[in-house]
């Protein structure tokens, strides 16, 4: 309240969210995390606010087959807000790319790139190096189905990753803030939440968490989310994720 006893106008609202999400969604930039491209590794969701400025970052990383391996692991940012420089959604400026070759042997095979190379030890996660495991059943221990007896994939080699590494795979606070004004504060967090079933024609706005989501970014109450739904988000959920 200010000195003359009412509120100061909200320079936006949660309808005005909602309609830039959905209109991302019906533009194949909001997140589709069964992308029949795309094989879902990890996701994460951010929102920044105050009483003028809004955002929301969503990011997906998963294994791309048709940039096929290293080329083919990102971590794709979603932005949204009304104090962003891009167009709402995602583009090329958002994939941050993760992995590289260590100095021993290629990480993936090189005909094709899709799986590992049996003689590499080590791989560079965001420039450190990190021990391939190539033991089968470190994989089925963490519920990782191989597809094949011989080889283990890209994409099943990823997921023998998370979550000890999910805080390599995400963006840091630098990636975050080329992207969105430096001093707009963070109110929310998540890595679990019950995402929309995009490619089944959900809009943003019918689902429950981003309805929620809209009012703690409208409102500053971190109270308004207080969700009902499974989380969903993670990738076993999505199973046709990659499979096109």
């Amino acid at each position: 309240m200010n000195i003359f006893g009412f509120n100061k106008k909200q320079e936006y609202s949660a309808k005005d969210i909602l309609k830039q999400l959905d209109k991302c969604a019906e533009d194949y930039t909001f997140p589709m995390l069964d992308n029949g491209y795309v094989y879902p590794i990890h996701s994460k969701l951010s929102a920044y606010r105050d009483e003028k400025r809004w955002a929301l970052i969503i990011e997906v990383i998963g294994f791309n087959y048709r940039g096929g391996g290293h080329n083919g692991i990102s971590n794709c940012l979603h932005v949204f807000g009304n104090c962003i420089d891009t167009k709402p959604g995602t583009d090329n400026a958002n994939f941050i790319y993760l992995t590289d070759n260590s100095s021993d042997f290629p990480t993936f095979d090189e005909e094709y790139e899709e799986s590992l190379n049996p003689n590499a030890k080590s791989t560079k996660l965001r420039g450190k190096s990190i021990e391939i495991i190539h033991n089968r059943e470190f994989y089925l221990n963490k519920g990782i189905e191989l597809e094949e007896e011989d080889k283990i994939f890209v994409w099943e080699f990823l997921r023998g990753l998370e979550p000890e590494y999910n805080n390599d795979f995400v963006a840091t606070e630098k990636e975050i803030r080329e992207r969105i004004p430096t001093n707009l504060p963070k109110i929310m967090e998540l890595t679990e939440w019950n995402h929309p079933d995009c490619a089944d024609s959900e809009l943003p706005s019918k689902n429950e968490t981003f309805k929620q989501i809209v009012k703690v970014l409208e409102t500053g109450k971190t109270e308004f989310y207080k969700p009902t739904k499974k989380p969903n988000n993670h990738w076993r959920n999505w199973p046709d994720g990659g499979t096109l």
